[in-house]
Formats: structure tokens, sequence, C-alpha cells
């Protein structure tokens, strides 16, 4: 396995947004027993440290695929956009509505009933996530590489959205 293929590459698959999660599941359990390091205890020290380099890169190519948001990111890089993780979208539609939704998750403990008002806006989260996801996969396809950027950045806030409702759920169980 060359170190330098890129993550698509590594499993085998195309690369674009739309992946077959089961496939690459598969492939990454085939490639762990092919290069875990325990096979390579009796090997020369050249074929340990690279069955160890490709153990490494095998990990952190599953670990990008399998997240929507970071293979985004990583698709982008491929296509020569860079993206700083301090860059936010300028879209004053989505802007406003990033307000409305963090208020709305502040406001929760305070709702009559937050369970229920934690389900909904954790339901409407969940489904801006996939909707943006396909804008994204759309982007991509049709080259629209600047689209594509500002919807990464939606991508990320939802993750990150989605994370906070987890986070309040586990706190509102307690």
């Amino acid at each position: 396995m060359p170190l330098n293929q890129n993550y698509f590459e590594i499993f085998g698959l195309t690369p674009e947004f739309d992946i077959d999660r089961a496939a690459l599941a598969e492939r990454y359990r085939e490639l762990q027993r092919e290069f875990h390091p325990d096979k390579y205890a009796a090997k020369s020290e050249r074929e340990q440290r690279l069955a160890m380099q490709y153990a490494a890169k095998i990990n952190e190519a599953h670990t990008t695929l399998r997240d929507p948001v970071a293979r985004a990111a990583y698709l982008l890089r491929l296509s020569g956009v860079e993206v700083s993780p301090e860059q936010t979208s300028s879209d004053a539609e989505f802007l406003m509505q990033q307000m409305v939704l963090r208020e709305r998750l502040e406001e929760v403990r305070d709702a009559a009933e937050p369970e229920r008002a934690l389900d909904h806006l954790g339901d409407e989260v969940r489904g801006l996530f996939v909707a943006e996801q396909k804008h994204f996969a759309g982007y991509l396809t049709a080259g629209d590489l600047e689209a594509a950027k500002n919807s990464l950045f939606k991508l990320q806030f939802l993750a990150k959205l989605q994370r906070q409702v987890e986070d309040l759920e586990e706190d509102l169980l307690d």
C-alpha cells in the first residue's frame, strides 16, 4: 500500500461525498487485519515501521471518511480548497437561522416540557444536517467549490449544534 494514496484510494472508493459506509467498514476491517502491527512483530525493523505507518494512515483515513463533516473538508482539500477552522458562513439567512437555533437551545431548560422541546429541536437540527449534506454533495458534483465551501461551514455549525443538543439531553436525563 503506497503511503501517498488518498483516503478514498486506500479504501477503493470513488472520491465523492456519498459513500457506501458498509463497504468502508468492511474494507477497514480487512486493512486492519492485513496491516496490524502484531503481524509484523517477527519482520524486519523497516517492515514493522511501515506496518505502523500504514495502520496509522488507515485509521486516519477511516476516521475522516466516516464523518460527513471531515469527509466534506477532505474532499475540498483534494479539490485544492483549504478551509480554515475559524472561517464561517457569510450567508445572512443562515446566520439568522444560527441565532434562532442557538436561542432555542438556550431556552430548552426553561420550557414547560424541556424534553419535548429538546426532541423537537434535535429533530429539526438532524433534518437540517441531512439536507445540508445533500446540498454539499450537489455542489461538489457540479464543481461549484465556493458553494461547497459555504455548505461545509453550515455542516460544521450543524454538527456542533447536534453535539450540544446531545450534551443537553444527557444533562436533562441526569
